[in-house]
């Protein structure tokens, strides 16, 4: 198998690029890069001669059309407003095609290419990192266990377990994270997709340990433009609340507050830019902390409905743990692993389904939970059953 990792000197693409070397089968991986030079150090890093540094460029579609013809599939670990070009490409070059999602948006406008991806035989999974991706197929598992849905609840929490040093750190893209806090989230209401202001439904929920009670907001997220439809079951609502540190989101709501997220271009001293791309730049120049940040991330799917005629909730937990041998934390454990075992099952021939699809439809879930833990990932994923009594 050849898999390309498009942006592969990012650092969720670090933890893909290292599972597909640590996997059987795999003869050839391309850490590809706008910059070739940052592209060649990531592949250095991992002292193994099957990953080939590669330049490519998201937006020259028939430059990228052609690199992408010598790999069996293309897992793009890019900027998620990318997605659309990079996809368009490989279904031009014919290999299978897998992102971390579109933020609802994005993604809406890749399913809109379903005929021209089975036309060409191939197949394009659509956000396929933690969540949305595990937080998906979790989605199926729990539906499967039902006779109907009434409601789905999908939360995501985390917990720095060593280090975090003082400063300011994101996550993952500051440009994701400014994305999610200002652009209005959508949720699935009495069977009908609704959007609502951006930073409401402020909820406190109760993760596993070391996570525990966190506070978060419903968020603009992928796995409500396809769930709400694939899951069946007569669900009626489905919303996804993140979340964050709360000093991280206190920081991050006063930039925005403040207009610094703006896309709006403004002209200060005869250059022109826009307050939102000054920001991401400058916090991406931030120095990075001398100590790794190393944390658990939880993402949990909670159904509830009917089993046999009986009021049921069915809970299952996503827990990623650090890599303490590569010294990685959960959350970027938990989105760099999934693209790395979809794209050996996408390459290998185990998915056999064509056209534009989102994890739910194509992923079986218990083989999938098996191979999320195995050979010592750190990711695993438990469920619980409970009846709910009814109240006369």
């Amino acid at each position: 198998m050849k898999v390309l990792v498009l942006g592969g000197a990012g650092a969720m693409a670090e933890v893909t690029v290292r599972d597909l070397l640590e996997s059987v089968g795999v003869e050839r991986v391309g850490v590809a890069d706008l910059n070739y030079e940052k592209a060649s150090a990531a592949a250095r890093r991992l002292r193994d001669d099957r990953a080939v540094p590669i330049a490519a460029d998201a937006r020259d579609t028939p430059s990228l059309t052609t690199i992408m013809r010598e790999w069996d599939a293309v897992i793009n670990s890019t900027w998620y407003e990318l997605n659309l070009l990079v996809m368009q490409a490989a279904i031009g070059a014919g290999i299978h095609y897998l992102d971390l999602g579109g933020l609802y948006h994005m993604t809406r406008k890749q399913l809109e290419l379903d005929k021209r991806a089975r036309d060409a035989n191939v197949t394009c999974v659509l956000g396929m990192g933690s969540t949305p991706g595990t937080m998906n197929v979790m989605g199926a598992y729990a539906a499967s266990k039902m006779d109907r849905i009434e409601a789905m609840k999908l939360r995501s929490g985390s917990a720095v377990v060593k280090g975090g040093a003082a400063g300011f750190q994101a996550p993952y893209s500051i440009r994701t994270v400014l994305d999610e806090f200002t652009i209005p989230p959508i949720i699935f209401r009495d069977g009908e997709i609704k959007e609502v202001p951006a930073l409401s439904g402020k909820e406190s929920f109760t993760l596993p340990d070391p996570v525990g009670e966190v506070e978060g907001y419903y968020t603009i997220h992928s796995e409500l433009a396809t769930m709400p439809f694939t899951l069946g079951k007569g669900i009626k609502n489905m919303d996804f609340i993140v979340a964050y540190p709360s000093e991280f989101t206190k920081t991050v709501t006063l930039l925005v507050q403040l207009g610094l997220a703006s896309k709006k271009p403004l002209k200060v001293k005869g250059q022109e830019t826009a307050p939102y791309d000054l920001l991401a730049s400058v916090i991406d120049m931030l120095p990075k902390p001398s100590e790794v940040e190393l944390d658990v991330d939880i993402q949990r799917v909670e159904a509830h409905g009917e089993v046999s005629g009986k009021n049921v909730t069915v809970t299952v937990d996503a827990i990623s743990i650090p890599n303490r041998r590569w010294n990685i934390g959960g959350g970027t454990v938990g989105t760099g692993t999934p693209p790395s075992i979809i794209a050996q099952w996408l390459a290998s021939g185990r998915i056999e389904k064509r056209g534009v699809l989102p994890p739910e439809s194509c992923v079986e879930p218990s083989r999938f939970f098996k191979e999320l833990s195995a050979k010592d990932r750190g990711i695993n994923v438990t469920e619980r059953y409970e009846e709910i009594l009814r109240l006369s």
